[in-house]
């Protein structure tokens, strides 16, 4: 793998994350611009970006919990809370019940979940990252581990890495695990699907790539060796990102200097074809919650706080990703917890996570324009679909 650095930055990268809380996803047809988030009351709600107003409920088997894109964004795939694989057609708004996973007397874990590594140590257990989509919409892959209830004991099955046949609606092919991953990949692992659906990019440590006619290892990108002796090794997360073309890989990372141990931020970009990694920084790694990018890749959005507790300050901060300079910051009241999404125009930042509610802001101005009553808890990702 060739490295190449765009500009200076303090040397040893220490790991890359997700650019964000929610999906954006493109279309080649023209669509109004709709947003889908799932909820308590077994639903999948579709608000509309300009109306601001739910305009849609598509009604679920169970709980969504994991919400997966197809590859060519016309599909929905969700998995509930008792383990079942749903699909909703997001133009007709039906939903087809293609799996269940579980059948009582089994029940499968599916790994893959989103570290938050813009802040080092916590992770986003309502992300979700171990699900690849089959570019030819046949496949859906995942790392699976059953839980067996026998007579008087409950017995736990090696993990597996299982293709799910999409339109046979059954579990086509089992992979055992080789010897030197036999827990798997791990359940912080994300997955990505080469363009031509033969090979797995796993992102760990390192980036395992895998055969997935045999699930045999052909290759290894070795991201978590240092550059330089003392820096922490590297690491790099992903989901898909809607601006890329399906060759390309493009995520935040951190970066810590081995000598005064000082944070910086930036974006990386891997390349599938030539696996050459191109890193950009943007400014310094402080105290932060997340960080998206807007649609024309020109500004970034985090939410930087300080202190814990009933005395923790939040705030927006817009950074100007071409001078590398934050060019705006604005406080807001805040959250036990919560995640922020992006417009698929850029033009609005949206605030959920946190109860029942979505809270709309202006991009520009940073302000409270409108506080979205849901009347139900939130149970996943803000899915937003590009429009032309």
């Amino acid at each position: 793998m060739r490295t190449t650095w765009v500009s200076s930055i303090a040397p040893g990268l220490a790991l890359f994350i997700l650019s964000g809380a929610a999906t954006v996803a493109q279309t080649s047809e023209s669509r109004p611009g709709l947003m889908y988030v799932g909820t308590l009351d077994k639903k999948i709600l579709v608000i509309d970006e300009d109306k601001e107003e739910v305009v849609g409920e598509i009604p679920m088997v169970g709980v969504p919990r994991v919400t997966q894109l197809s590859a060519d964004k016309k599909q929905l795939y969700v998995i509930n809370t008792r383990m079942g694989l749903e699909a909703v057609d997001l133009d007709t708004r039906k939903t087809t019940t293609l799996l269940n996973l579980s059948d009582g007397r089994s029940r499968p874990d599916v790994f893959g979940f989103t570290p938050d590594l813009v802040t080092p140590g916590i992770y986003d257990f309502d992300g979700f990252s171990g699900l690849a989509v089959d570019p030819t919409g046949r496949y859906l892959y995942s790392s699976m581990r059953v839980t067996i209830k026998d007579l008087d004991e409950y017995r736990i099955e090696p993990t597996k890495f299982v293709a799910i046949d999409l339109q046979k609606k059954a579990i086509a092919k089992t992979f055992p695990f080789p010897k030197e991953l036999q827990e798997g990949f791990g359940p912080f692992a994300s997955f990505k699907v080469s363009p031509d659906g033969k090979l797995l990019y796993v992102f760990g440590n390192d980036i395992l790539i895998f055969d997935l006619a045999t699930f045999t290892k052909v290759g290894t990108i070795p991201l978590s060796k240092p550059m330089y002796p003392g820096a922490s090794p590297l690491r790099l997360t992903v989901t898909d990102d809607p601006y890329d073309d399906a060759t390309k890989v493009t995520s935040v990372f951190t970066s810590v200097d081995p000598i005064v141990h000082k944070g910086t931020l930036g974006l990386a970009t891997l390349n599938l074809k030539t696996r050459e990694v191109n890193y950009t920084p943007i400014g310094a790694a402080l105290p932060m919650m997340g960080f998206m990018v807007s649609p024309d890749r020109k500004l970034g959005y985090s939410v930087m706080f300080n202190y814990s507790g009933g005395s923790r300050r939040t705030e927006w901060w817009i950074w100007d990703l071409q001078t590398h300079q934050v060019i705006k910051t604005a406080p807001f009241e805040s959250r036990p917890t919560f995640k922020f999404g992006i417009s698929s125009d850029g033009k609005k930042l949206y605030l959920y996570g946190s109860g029942s509610t979505l809270e709309i802001f202006d991009a520009a101005t940073l302000k409270s324009e409108k506080l979205l009553y849901l009347n139900r808890d939130i149970t996943t990702n803000l899915v937003t679909l590009a429009r032309n």
